[in-house]
């Protein structure tokens, strides 16, 4: 996704605005199904609170489409590897403390 500014006024305000930039097969269909079978699995094992299900959701969300990046496209092997990447945050709590420590401003 790419973002492009556009001019607001004569004073130099700007605006962002998000360019949709084509999406691949794998980013329209496949990540959010896989995104999905792994969330479901992952409810089934243990009941969880809704906040560490919405929690879950951003890690696996985040996790799935950086493993599209990187090249893979089968949606076994990301909802695996996406499961595999939520155990090992779950397990390390100084794990999601650092990806929320790079993750805040100013930092």
């Amino acid at each position: 996704m790419e973002f492009a500014r556009s001019s607001a006024g004569a004073r130099g305000n700007f605006r962002e605005t998000l360019v949709d930039a084509k999406e691949s097969p794998a980013e329209r269909v496949i990540a959010p199904a896989a995104i999905e079978r792994a969330l479901y699995i992952y409810q089934q094992l243990q009941e969880r609170d809704r906040a560490v299900v919405l929690q879950a959701r951003k890690i696996l969300t985040q996790h799935i489409y950086g493993m599209i990046d990187q090249g893979e496209h089968d949606e076994q092997r990301l909802t695996v590897g996406g499961l595999i990447h939520l155990k090992a945050v779950e397990r390390d709590p100084g794990m999601a403390r650092q990806r929320n420590k790079s993750r805040s401003p100013a930092g």
